[in-house]
């Protein structure tokens, strides 16, 4: 065990500072300290933070929306969301963001060989992968006869997904990646932390450092984005209850329509709690 802290201290939530703080140059090296924990380089530096939302090409394309899309010194593209609210399609959402990053920056003229490397990092607050609070996708080629992987195939050109789901962690901090993912769990930073920039994110993210009207614009968001995250949540429970509800009225049909011939009408009736003209329906189907 490294540590566990048990005196939180409150900050703003990371997706408020990816959509301000975040993009201010000054602080580049907040963002610098959590991807190099996350990436493994310590020597990550965002150039610059890109537009975020891209442009729809016609009136049927869709918007690519991330809370904040930065580009590194060797080039690479990296995109940082963070969801609060469940999504049946959300692998197939982050896909098509990767996607079109690459076809709206090769559609400017450039060779097939300058298409942009793309990191995704998705920090999910819904249960979206049981028992796992950090995961990253591979690209691998296996020979299907030998079975044994092509080490000479240049995979690093595809896109990188990595899942962050703070709710999962276990608060045993055992590296300086457990140190952001603590502070994306509880709005705080863990009592010695100590991997890159993340003191300064300590001072940056401070709520009590605040102006006033800067608190209440971000007690407005926080309050409107909770109330958001209860009613998709609610949506979705109620959504498996009417389903859970479907299923079963289609399995007690089955069942009724099953005794047909075996039991007469008026038991299967009474028993299943069926109307004569939905008994006749069943001997019609």
């Amino acid at each position: 065990m490294y540590y566990n802290s048990k005196k939180p201290r409150t900050l703003i939530s990371f997706d408020w500072a990816m959509k301000s703080i975040l993009k201010q140059p000054e602080n580049f090296d907040i963002l610098e300290g959590f991807l190099s924990a996350l990436l493994g380089d310590e020597n990550i530096k965002i150039l610059e933070i890109l537009e975020s939302e891209s442009t729809q090409r016609d009136e049927k394309d869709k918007f690519n929306r991330v809370d904040l899309k930065a580009k590194d010194s060797d080039g690479k593209i990296i995109i940082v969301e963070l969801q609060y609210n469940y999504e049946t399609d959300y692998m197939s959402r982050i896909y098509y963001g990767t996607s079109k990053i690459v076809s709206e920056y090769m559609r400017l003229g450039r060779k097939y060989n300058e298409a942009p490397k793309v990191i995704s990092i998705n920090i999910v607050y819904f249960n979206f992968m049981k028992n796992c609070y950090v995961a990253k996708s591979e690209t691998k080629f296996r020979d299907m006869i030998s079975g044994d992987y092509l080490l000479d195939i240049n995979d690093d050109i595809f896109a990188d997904y990595y899942f962050i789901q703070p709710e999962w962690f276990d608060d045993n901090i055992k590296s300086a990646l457990d140190e952001w993912v603590y502070m994306f769990k509880y709005t705080a930073i863990a009592e010695g932390s100590k991997s890159k920039s993340i003191e300064k994110a300590k001072e940056a993210l401070d709520y009590a450092k605040m102006s006033p009207q800067e608190q209440s614009d971000y007690d407005y968001f926080w309050n409107i984005s909770m109330r958001s995250a209860r009613n998709t949540l609610e949506g979705a429970r109620e959504e498996g209850r009417a389903e859970e509800r479907q299923k079963a009225e289609r399995e007690k049909l089955e069942t009724a329509k099953s005794l047909l011939g075996i039991l007469d009408i008026q038991t299967i009736a009474e028993k299943f709690k069926l109307s004569a003209e939905e008994i006749e329906e069943l001997k019609n189907k």
